[in-house]
């Protein structure tokens, strides 16, 4: 078996390869984490719809009746849906509350909830919406 010496004009090689390797493998690493920032924040505005829609379906006429407090209005669950944000500003989102026909029993509430994204890296900014709908149920 020959032993071969490291000739002097490949000491570095393993220099040159990472110059080139370590920065695409950094921004790749970048764009990972700037999607992954993208992606909560849409979760996260779809939560604060959900969960606007789902406190409103139980807060329509009959809890009124029943409970002898006010029903939820337009405004309630606007203001109630934008607790629902963790790490977004809520100053950025609008809320939009409209039923189908009356907030009784048996109809539905549809909130919407708009978020302006500043965008991040490579991803752009827009506008996130979030639409739910849940039958009033009480």
């Amino acid at each position: 078996m020959r032993v071969i010496k490291p000739s002097a004009r490949r000491s570095g090689a393993a220099l040159v390869e990472a110059a080139i390797v370590v920065p695409v493998a950094l921004f790749l690493l970048y764009v990972v984490f700037c999607g992954t920032i993208m992606v909560l924040t849409v979760n996260e505005v779809d939560t604060a719809a959900r969960e606007g829609a789902r406190w409103a379906s139980v807060r329509g006429w009959s809890y009124n009746f029943y409970t002898k407090k006010p029903s939820a209005t337009a405004d309630d669950i606007a203001t109630y849906t934008k607790t629902q944000r963790v790490t977004i500003d809520d100053a950025r989102m609008t809320v939009n509350v409209s039923w189908d026909g009356s907030n009784r029993a048996g109809n539905y509430v549809i909130v919407e909830v708009r978020y302006q994204w500043d965008g991040l890296g490579p991803f752009p900014a827009q506008e996130i919406v979030a639409k739910s709908v849940e039958l009033v149920t009480y």
